[in-house]
């Protein structure tokens, strides 16, 4: 089985509750470090398992929210930047959660370049405005969630989402 590289991440960079074996294969895939960078490389998913990309350039953020999607029993897989996910196959996804201000491109600009595909976005910030509210559902955007937030309402959304 071919394994690649879906993204690296500054140490120290864990993921919470990602527990890593003597063998550093975890739920997500299999990790190493290389100098002072963590590998995270993805396995196939679980057949029929959901699939979806966590953007985020806050890795506390990204690790939670990894996290969550595990819990719910779908496949999470890790992007620290806009760009970094833009550079893969991104078809194979069936929902995306994106921050909108990150460096590069941001989650406005990712879902923009999603609507021509249909890929559901659900965008999270710090930094909520109208104006940025307007400008991401006019992207075709499924849910505009402001942080801090309630965990509860973010799994709503996501099951609204997968179930439409």
């Amino acid at each position: 089985m071919a394994i690649r590289i879906v993204d690296c991440f500054p140490l120290p960079w864990v993921r919470t509750g990602l527990a890593l074996n003597s063998n550093n294969r975890s739920a997500t895939g299999w990790s190493r470090t290389e100098g002072d960078r963590l590998l995270v490389e993805a396995l196939p998913p679980i057949e029929g398992a959901r699939m979806i990309a966590i953007v985020d350039d806050d890795e506390d953020v990204a690790s939670a929210l990894g996290s969550l999607v595990d819990s719910m029993g779908m496949f999470a897989t890790l992007f620290s930047s806009a760009d970094s996910f833009l550079s893969e196959e991104h078809g194979k996804f069936d929902l995306v959660i994106s921050d909108v201000q990150m460096p590069g491109a941001s989650g406005i600009d990712l879902a923009m370049a999603l609507q021509v595909e249909q890929v559901p976005v659900i965008l999270i910030t710090a930094f909520p405005s109208t104006a940025i509210e307007r400008q991401a559902l006019a992207c075709g955007v499924r849910c505009f969630i402001r942080k801090p937030f309630d965990p509860d309402e973010l799994i709503a959304c996501i099951e609204k989402v997968m179930a439409e």
